[in-house]
């Protein structure tokens, strides 16, 4: 009762810290200089937006664009540059030739924020980047309604140091690409709003307060970039303590464990603070673990040999019964940093993909399609438990459970479900399989020492969900006795 009394008080913190002493603004428009004039009228006054406020100054916002590049690459090496000065751009290691990247925090962070800091460092081990880490942290503070309409001039002066430097230094705006965590995710979308071909935006769980269900002026959409990827790993009810967007905002959406809460961040307080090691980060952890999981994904994705492979789908509960395997035909794509080797036709946006992740780092996971399909020769209807282990040439999965819930096995049927691994299994060579009776005390039907209870295994199909790797194993309608382990390793 405690943790979820301490959920509720930050979620009313959260979204309305300090309105109380803001005086609420009807409609009006603010100017400043060459970022131009901004209203809250129009697109941005809506029942999404019940406190709609102009954003701060540039001044008090105090944006900054820290350079990091493999000639500077330490934490306390960046090179400001400055839009309204070109001597801070002619003087920094950024080189026009070489592409860019750009990093976005969001609320109550700035950019000398740790996660920021090992994406950039993840980012220039892979390639030889310029590496932009934008600092908003004088206008992220609370309360989160003022937060949100100072994105809109973060996003200006963003949009503003892209032309410089395409004017200044022939830089190509093909050559950008803007990766935002939250409130920065929007930040990513109202800079491409300003600049023509801008390349790529990667969306890290688009914050989803005075942002979800609005208009595409007034938040992340396909138009903002050639390319928008979006990963969405909080897209729960905000009632809930849902912080991220599930509704789909990009050329593709990807959302790992349903996009709605990730696993592992269900663990208690007391072990989150312990885990991460000192009472910020854990506070954090507490109450956005799910939210922060998009920026750990991300930064995993960049060099990781696990290829975080998404499926089409049409929902999470296909996905799960193993009915969007293999890849073929452009059905899988890459979440994360490497989500651009797979596009959608052009014109075709919100295209789904779903996977699943571990519950600690490394996140990634491999994943394989397992059809069991059960005879019925003289058979009977078992309730149960199924388990399953997969052995291959680069080693074995180890016994994974089937079903999450007990289920009713009906001979003749054939039933899908989705297994993960934290590595390639390889070539299979060997499949084991164990079932469980759903047996209780109060009822002697289920008793085993009363009466026989088996299942009967007719055939089982394996695909490996990157590789496309097929295998059938057969168990010719071979007896399986109540917590009996049978090896196949003859295929058909």
């Amino acid at each position: 009762m405690e943790h979820q009394m301490f959920h509720l008080v930050f979620h009313v913190l959260f979204l309305f810290t300090a309105v109380a002493a803001e005086e609420i603004e009807k409609r009006s428009t603010v100017c400043y200089g060459d970022l131009g004039c901004f209203s809250t009228g129009g697109d941005f006054t809506s029942l999404h937006r019940p406190v709609n406020l102009s954003p701060a100054s540039p001044a008090s916002i105090n944006t900054r664009f820290l350079l990091f590049t493999k000639q500077n690459s330490r934490n306390t090496a960046y090179q400001l540059l400055n839009a309204n000065n070109f001597n801070s751009i002619k003087n920094s290691n950024f080189v026009s030739s070489k592409k860019t990247k750009v990093i976005s925090h969001g609320f109550i962070e700035n950019g000398f924020t740790d996660w920021m800091m090992q994406m950039k460092d993840e980012l220039l081990k892979y390639d030889d980047y310029n590496v932009i880490l934008l600092d908003w942290g004088g206008g992220s503070k609370p309360p989160y309604t003022q937060a949100t309409a100072n994105t809109r001039v973060v996003g200006a002066e963003l949009a503003k140091l892209i032309r410089v430097l395409q004017d200044q230094t022939a830089t190509r705006a093909e050559d950008f690409h803007l990766i935002g965590h939250s409130l920065g995710a929007h930040i990513c979308g109202y800079a491409g709003a300003r600049t023509q071909n801008l390349g790529r935006i990667s969306g890290l769980d688009p914050a989803d307060p005075y942002f979800q269900y609005t208009p595409t002026s007034v938040r992340l959409d396909p138009s903002d970039a050639t390319f928008v990827d979006v990963m969405h790993t909080n897209g729960a009810s905000i009632l809930t303590l849902g912080y991220g967007m599930v509704q789909a905002c990009g050329h593709v959406d990807y959302y790992p464990n349903e996009g709605l809460n990730q696993p592992g961040c269900d663990a208690n307080p007391v072990t989150k603070l312990l885990t991460e090691g000192d009472i910020y980060e854990g506070g954090k952890q507490i109450v956005a673990c799910s939210h922060l999981r998009a920026h750990h994904y991300y930064t995993e994705s960049i060099n990781s040999r696990c290829p975080f492979n998404g499926y089409s789908c049409s929902s999470y509960a296909d996905f799960e019964r193993g009915l969007c395997l293999p890849c073929s035909g452009g059905r899988c794509g890459y979440m994360g940093f490497h989500a651009d080797k797979t596009k959608p036709p052009v014109g075709k946006t919100h295209v789904k993909y779903f996977l699943d992740t571990g519950k600690v780092a490394p996140y990634c996971r491999y994943h394989y399609q397992v059809d069991v399909q059960f005879g019925n020769l003289g058979a009977k209807s078992q309730k149960g438990t199924l388990y399953i282990n997969l052995i291959g040439s680069n080693g074995q999965l180890g016994e994974q459970q089937l079903n999450t819930d007990v289920m009713t096995v009906q001979p003749g049927h054939t039933y899908g479900f989705m297994l993960t691994s934290t590595h390639d299994i390889g070539d299979l060579t060997q499949m084991q399989f164990r079932w469980e009776l759903d047996s209780h005390w109060y009822n002697p039907l289920t008793w085993s020492l009363l009466s026989s209870h088996t299942i009967q295994i007719d055939k089982v199909d394996i695909v490996n969900g990157e590789t496309d790797a097929k295998k059938r194993f057969c168990g010719f309608n071979a007896s399986v006795k109540n917590s009996e382990t049978r090896t196949y390793q003859q295929t058909c």
